[in-house]
């Protein structure tokens, strides 16, 4: 575990803790995936609830937030967290990015832990972001990427679903290095330097290093700077023991 992990669960245990004491919810700010997944290594007192909400029911959130609420308060709905979103919709022809919106909402002063999932849409953008930063945003955001957008507060669409890539590969193993070779484009060797041992890969939420690692359909791997992959099923076997996989690619 890296100190900002370390420091991050010792900051999750107090919380809990100031929770259970005090009878009092307590939220944190979103969280990646893989900070998500020290919730694991942390100790919940007696009587602490704890939840994971994104902004959206049902959803596979890449960023959430954790809500640590006392027993009394189990019954509440999601909608005690501090989340909301802001809505941006622009002309039926004009296009912008993930990279667009979050480069905007950065720009106008707030900071990444205050921003959630991005959800992009032919003519709209649906942001979900903590509940202070709202009205800035929806007061200053005109335009994203150049264009020019209209804002408003909350969610006027539904979510669309995840879409996804569909990856088909010839490995030798299912080795993790073997895999990340594949998914960046880079000899297994390679993937070992530059994403297994700079601890820049993540399988399902937790950083792994061990090269020798064996994946199974359902794994979530997520290569920084390369993208976000689920590995969805072995389908034949090929010549001299190779394995006919499918992969799915977050897009």
């Amino acid at each position: 575990m890296s100190s900002d992990d370390k420091q991050l669960a010792a900051y999750l245990e107090d919380a809990a803790e100031r929770c259970a004491r005090t009878g009092r919810p307590y939220f944190t700010k979103f969280l990646t995936d893989s900070e998500q997944a020290l919730l694991k290594r942390v100790k919940m007192p007696h009587g602490v609830e704890l939840r994971l909400f994104g902004g959206e029911a049902n959803l596979d959130y890449e960023r959430a937030c954790i809500g640590l609420l006392p027993s009394e308060m189990s019954d509440i709905d999601d909608g005690i967290f501090p989340i909301g979103a802001v809505t941006f919709t622009l002309g039926q022809k004009d296009r912008i990015t993930h990279r667009d919106v979050l480069g905007t909402l950065i720009s106008v002063g707030i900071e990444r832990d205050t921003i959630g999932d991005i959800y992009l849409y032919e003519d709209k953008a649906i942001a979900y972001l903590y509940s202070a930063v709202i009205p800035l945003v929806a007061d200053t955001v005109t335009k994203i990427g150049g264009i020019g957008v209209r804002a408003e507060i909350g969610v006027n669409a539904p979510i669309p679903e995840r879409k996804f890539q569909l990856l088909r590969l010839s490995v030798s193993s299912l080795r993790l290095d073997t895999m990340v070779g594949h998914l960046a484009g880079h000899g297994r060797n390679n993937a070992v330097e530059k994403y297994i041992r700079p601890q820049r890969v993540t399988v399902n939420s937790v950083v792994c290093t061990d090269v020798d690692h064996r994946l199974k359909a359902g794994d979530k791997i997520s290569v920084r700077g390369v993208g976000k992959f689920v590995f969805d099923e072995i389908n034949s076997e090929g010549r001299k023991g190779s394995l006919h996989i499918t992969v799915k690619k977050y897009i």
